[in-house]
């Protein structure tokens, strides 16, 4: 049984980009800082080995230099959040990872195709894709019991009710995908 790209290119679009706002809202200090590349995430941690502080000239600096800095990816993100199921995205040798990084690095994949999409046909197994979406809903999950150090941007109980009514239907069509 296949689904059609169009079928689910918003369900994976989604949950990628909600796993991946989630991580940075988790991950952004007080400072503004602790989501960008490591590259500038060093000259931060620079910033305070010298001991300067909060009203420096030189945080003011860094602060602009942010506005043109690149967030970090989801799976650099991932990687310093730590979780304690050890997810993880790589992009090679994927088969190899266990659950949930397999799910993960499967999601990854499908939304660079679906954001980036080549000319040629995508198709998916129903299987392959349920144990994605599982594996990406778990680790929402996951991420959602760490603490952040700043005040949420959402709504955590209307972000709980969201995905217990994702988490209904996903579930439905896996149980109906399991008695065929």
């Amino acid at each position: 049984m296949r689904k059609d790209e169009t079928n689910i290119r918003w369900i994976v679009i989604g949950l990628h980009d909600a796993l991946y706002a989630l991580l940075i809202e988790k991950l952004e200090r007080t400072d503004g800082f602790g989501i960008f590349n490591d590259r500038f995430e060093d000259e931060v941690a620079e910033f305070y080995e010298k001991g300067l502080g909060s009203r420096s000239q030189e945080f003011a600096d860094l602060v602009e230099k942010s506005l043109s800095q690149n967030i970090a990816g989801v799976g650099k993100l991932l990687k310093r959040i730590n979780l304690p199921s050890g997810a993880v995205i790589k992009v090679s040798e994927v088969d190899k990872l266990s659950r949930p990084s397999l799910g993960l690095s499967h999601l990854k994949e499908m939304r660079d195709f679906f954001a980036h999409p080549r000319p040629m046909t995508s198709g998916y197994y129903e299987d392959w894709l349920i144990d994605t979406i599982d594996d990406t809903i778990e680790v929402i999950k996951e991420v959602l019991t760490v603490a952040g150090q700043r005040r949420s941007y959402h709504d955590p109980e209307e972000a709980k009710v969201i995905l217990s009514s994702i988490e209904f239907y996903f579930k439905r069509w896996a149980l109906s995908h399991s008695t065929r």
